[in-house]
């Protein structure tokens, strides 16, 4: 049986929807989408990708996921890199697997992301 990601969802803080406005639309350049109406009064936002989503969910408490994350392909992985210390977020540089451009960072409330070069 073969599968497709729909969607893969990380946890925020309540309030926290306008942070990660900032971070995953005026830092990435990423589209949010309207979530369903029945689900909408539970905060939290959902990101368009190319072919699945993020969904990004108000958890309390709040824990940011350390290990867990998402892998995001993304082009000009070094402009991305750029972008992200010039407003502040740490950028580690992993060359653990040969062939494979990518860096660790975490969004605004400390959830651990992965961007790999296309």
């Amino acid at each position: 049986m073969s599968a497709v990601l729909d969607h893969v969802q990380l946890a925020i803080p309540r309030g926290g929807e306008e942070a990660s406005r900032a971070f995953w639309q005026g830092l990435l350049g990423w589209d949010e989408i309207e979530k369903p109406r029945a689900l909408a009064s539970r905060g939290g936002l959902w990101i368009a990708l190319d072919g699945s989503e993020l969904h990004l969910g108000v958890e309390e408490p709040f824990v940011p996921a350390r290990k867990a994350h998402p892998g995001f392909r993304v082009a000009a992985i070094d402009d991305l890199a750029h972008r992200l210390t010039a407003r502040g977020h740490s950028v580690t540089w992993d060359d653990a697997i040969a062939g494979r451009k990518r860096f660790f960072t975490e969004d605004p409330f400390g959830n651990r992301l992965e961007f790999l070069e296309t």
